[in-house]
């Protein structure tokens, strides 16, 4: 029944946390209990008195609620020195040397955060204890369960109270406390309470902040229309004499048709007149030679109703034939006129 009594809070405190809805910080933690010590059963108490407890402890929380925790425990307790006496002794020897025990312990610890503040948490820890000096000198097994509230002054340092209540099965002795009541033996184990205030120190890190949204789909757009294809006309049965830069009769029914297309289509804002020659001559005279072929063909353009702004001539001289100038007939195709819009 006594056992019982401090499994349901643990249990349900189990109960509780798996139910909540609320984070804890995961990561590595240490820190130190420091508290009184108070005996529990009749044996251990009728040998000591309150005395002190410090805990130093580690663990680790695993996920939002579960973790393990381990802790060395150091007990002292004075001697309650009330001179009982024993097979007719004056009182029990060593009565007046105070208690120590000294203990390891480690199990699971469970843990709910009340907001970013406060953290309640229980453990029930497994291990044992060695009795220094006193009334317990022996090594023997233990268990104890505890719980606690911290308060995070920051995110990795917090103070808090605890409390926890221990059993090590080890008897004071003597376990006979007076020769002529035998009802006085006592259980071959000892308990205690500890309570005090804690310091927990959490190597947890940051979390890091969750990415940006993505941003907004863009809505598709119209592919951009297509560049107007440049039109190129090419007056080849425009032909000149060799050395000559005027428009001959053949040619005129060739142009009077450029015009009247250049009429037809508005669109086109401007006409460049290309004049070339064949590769006779030199190289500066050519040129001179094609630009006054160019400008025949846009006097005769504009003549015919087409705008002069709308023409624009260059020379290319021989610099761009279209038919070999070893023959009469490739240099007679490369005497000739182009017109390019844009």
């Amino acid at each position: 029944m006594c056992r019982l009594r401090y499994i349901s809070p643990l249990i349900l405190l189990t109960v509780v946390c798996l139910l909540s809805s609320a984070r804890a910080v995961e990561g590595p933690f240490i820190g130190a209990d420091l508290g009184v010590s108070e005996p529990t059963n009749t044996n251990y108490r009728a040998h000591v008195e309150t005395g002190g407890s410090v805990a130093p402890f580690g663990g680790v929380m695993f996920n939002d609620y579960l973790g393990l925790q381990a802790g060395l425990h150091a007990i002292w307790q004075p001697p309650d020195r009330d001179s009982r006496r024993l097979l007719g002794q004056t009182n029990i020897n060593n009565e007046t040397q105070t208690t120590t025990v000294l203990g390891a312990t480690i199990g699971p610890r469970l843990q709910i955060p009340l907001g970013d503040l406060i953290d309640i948490y229980a453990t029930g820890q497994g291990g044992g204890y060695k009795g220094l000096g006193g009334r317990l000198n022996q090594f023997a097994p233990g268990f104890l369960v505890g719980g606690g509230l911290d308060v995070n002054l920051t995110r990795n340092v917090a103070v808090g109270i605890y409390a926890d209540w221990t059993r090590a099965y080890m008897a004071p002795h003597p376990t006979t406390l007076q020769n002529d009541d035998p009802a006085a033996h006592g259980p071959k184990d000892a308990r205690w309470a500890t309570a005090g205030i804690s310091l927990t120190y959490s190597f947890a890190q940051a979390a890091p902040p969750p990415p940006p949204p993505p941003p907004p789909p863009v809505a598709k757009q119209a592919p951009p229309p297509p560049p107007p294809v440049k039109k190129k006309i090419v007056l080849r049965s425009v032909h000149f004499d060799f050395n000559k830069s005027n428009i001959r009769a053949d040619a005129q029914p060739v142009l009077d048709e450029a015009a009247a297309t250049l009429k037809r289509e508005k669109d086109i804002q401007l006409v460049i007149v290309e004049g070339h020659t064949d590769g006779i001559g030199s190289v500066s005279y050519n040129q001179k030679l094609s630009g006054r072929r160019a400008d025949a063909v846009r006097q005769y353009l504009v003549t015919h109703g087409i705008a002069d702004s709308r023409i624009r001539t260059e020379g290319f001289g021989k610099s761009r034939p279209v038919a070999s100038n070893t023959t009469a007939d490739g240099r007679a195709q490369n005497r000739r006129v182009e017109l390019r819009v844009e």
